[in-house]
């Protein structure tokens, strides 16, 4: 297990993203919207979650 987080995504029957959560701490992000309907624009928001997450969580000491 990596000490780095990661983002890891769980994807339906279908092989679309639904979910995503923080490798590190296990927590997951927010669920999308339902009006996002592209597969890019799910990653794209969960993407942007996780990014806050970190920055909040797992952000490196100084």
């Amino acid at each position: 297990m990596s000490l780095r987080p990661d983002l890891e995504f769980t994807y339906d029957r279908q092989g679309q993203p639904v979910a995503a959560k923080c490798s590190l701490c296990g927590a997951t992000m927010p669920a999308p919207p339902e009006d996002l309907e592209l597969p890019a624009d799910v990653i794209v928001w969960l993407s942007r979650r996780y990014i806050e997450h970190k920055a909040e969580l797992h952000a490196p000491l100084k």
